[in-house]
């Protein structure tokens, strides 16, 4: 066997000659399972087929070699990252040859469109630019509603190729041994206490300014009110939002695994005041430990949740109606709670990694 050489703009991708068909591999790229668990309860349903783990584009088209290969990309923005301008240009020009050369001996591509956009976009032109080749190029292009489906088409991906499976739940993969009146007793926390969490990293799409107001103007009105918010945070998030409060837990840093049942279970509500948002991986983590949420009425969030029953919805970014959304849930009665409670559980859990995998494994079937 030899390897080929093609040409794919201006860059030289060496194709390797296939070998025996050997079990499928399955590559996730970049590699977070680290922090969130998303691509580890994927790949414990994806193994009775596909071998999972880690692995760049260039790892991919090197295994193609060996038998059926898929490269699932979940966070695009990773092939630039820490890169801008010229740097940025190349990196993303070698990706897709690669890319190119990888689906040009038989490799699937499979994308899982998580956001709109980067977070943080320092190069938005070339972020589109990456994001419609991707579109064109994908073997299943995977997004969480319909709403993250529209943007796929007008990227230009071909409708035949657009899967919509919600978010799965994520709750499996952390531990959830302890009962929420323990998890109350970690934070110093009593049945009395109306209790609200916010769990993640601290960005500024997140929205935390409109959490602070909201918070602020309820407190004095409701002492039984507290918030708890934990997660990794930047200087300034603490400096210009978060002042010292005896109403206010502050969990200034990563959230291990051991420790996200101690914040759900001690929580009444989970409060996530997006600015904008296309998935969200926190209200899948907190509707799979029956947590009802408290978000602002964003499309895509309104494709998750039903007003009233999993969650208590309010108009985005403003401030004086969080407020009221959360002395609606200070006042709201036992029973009521209860139900909400239940209508998350069962919303959480109604779509698992299993689901998810049946639909993914279609872009694998190899021909033989």
């Amino acid at each position: 066997m030899h390897d080929a050489s093609v040409r794919l703009g201006q860059a030289h991708v060496s194709v390797p000659a296939r070998g025996p068909v050997a079990r499928a591999r399955w590559l996730f790229y970049p590699d977070y399972r680290g922090s969130v668990p998303y691509q580890d309860l994927l790949a414990r349903s994806l193994e009775p087929w596909a071998a999972s783990g880690a692995g760049t584009v260039t790892d991919a088209l090197e295994a193609a070699a060996t038998g059926p290969v898929v490269f699932h990309l979940h966070q695009e923005d990773a092939v630039t990252a820490g890169l801008a301008g010229d740097a940025a240009r190349e990196a993303v020009g070698l990706f897709l040859a690669e890319l190119d050369a990888f689906r040009a001996c038989g490799g699937r591509l499979v994308w899982t469109m998580h956001n709109a956009a980067p977070h943080e976009d320092r190069e938005p032109e070339l972020s589109r630019a990456l994001r419609a080749a991707l579109a064109v190029r994908a073997d299943l292009l995977h997004v969480h509603g319909a709403i993250a489906a529209r943007l796929a088409r007008a990227l230009g991906a071909p409708e035949q190729r657009i899967v919509i499976v919600p978010h799965p739940d994520l709750a499996p993969g952390y531990p959830d041994d302890v009962t929420d009146a323990a998890a109350r007793r970690y934070f110093r926390l009593g049945p009395e206490h109306r209790v609200f969490a916010f769990m993640g990293a601290m960005r500024a799409y997140k929205g935390l300014d409109v959490l602070a107001r909201a918070f602020d103007q309820l407190a004095p009105a409701r002492p039984e009110a507290r918030l708890i918010m934990a997660g990794r945070q930047a200087g300034w998030v603490e400096a210009r939002y978060l002042a010292p409060s005896p109403q206010l837990l502050l969990v200034p840093r990563h959230v291990e695994d051991a420790t996200v049942q101690y914040v759900l279970r001690a929580a009444d509500f989970v409060v996530l005041p997006y600015r904008r948002i296309l998935s969200s991986g926190s209200a899948a983590l907190a509707l799979g430990f029956g947590r009802p949420l408290i978000v602002p009425d964003l499309p895509p969030l309104l494709e998750v949740v039903r007003p009233g029953r999993e969650a208590i919805v309010y108009r985005a970014g403003d401030a004086d109606e969080l407020t009221a959304a959360l002395e609606r849930a200070c006042a709201m009665p036992p029973d009521e709670r209860q139900a909400m409670r239940d209508a998350a559980l069962a919303g959480g859990r109604s779509v698992n990694f299993d689901d998810l995998a049946a639909a993914l494994r279609v872009a694998a079937d190899f021909p033989a």
